[in-house]
């Protein structure tokens, strides 16, 4: 049995730095498997944050869990705390966030793509590989370790 706790990934996310993302938003990544395209990253979001319009191009998707706050995909921010949700791939959507400090756990792909709002053509695309350099650089200038991004 100890041979297979010690083989099992555990995270103290506290111990983790949030990174800026956008305005009003910051993310931390709790495990990355970029040769699965598979990641876990945790979203603080202030009040009334919005992301851009984007879409998940990906097969996978992406799921998230609400651990406090609320948002949804429009303004009323049905994702609460306790809440589920699977952004369907292809699907044209963004964070809205509710009158609070919102945090939100994602996992799946970390691939997407903005789109235009009046022609919901393609403008801007990040992916995980853009994603892990950008946190890993970040970390760098601020002298904390990123031993916990490892690719097993």
């Amino acid at each position: 049995m100890m041979k297979e706790l010690e083989k099992t990934l555990h995270v103290h996310s506290e111990e983790i730095p949030y990174i800026p993302a956008a305005p009003g938003m910051e993310i931390r990544i709790l495990h990355a498997r970029v040769k699965d395209d598979f990641y876990v990253t945790q979203l603080r979001a202030q009040p009334g944050c919005v992301s851009g319009l984007h879409k998940h191009p990906i097969n996978k998707g992406t799921g998230g869990f609400t651990l406090r706050g609320a948002w949804g995909h429009d303004h009323q921010y049905l994702y609460r705390p306790g809440t589920y949700i699977f952004e369907t791939p292809g699907v044209v959507h963004q964070f809205l966030n509710g009158p609070e400090e919102t945090e939100v756990v994602f996992f799946g792909d970390l691939v997407a793509e903005f789109v235009d709002p009046e022609t919901l053509q393609v403008i801007g695309v990040v992916d995980g590989p853009a994603v892990i350099n950008r946190y890993l650089q970040y970390c760098e200038e601020k002298g904390v370790s990123a031993r916990f991004l490892n690719d097993s």
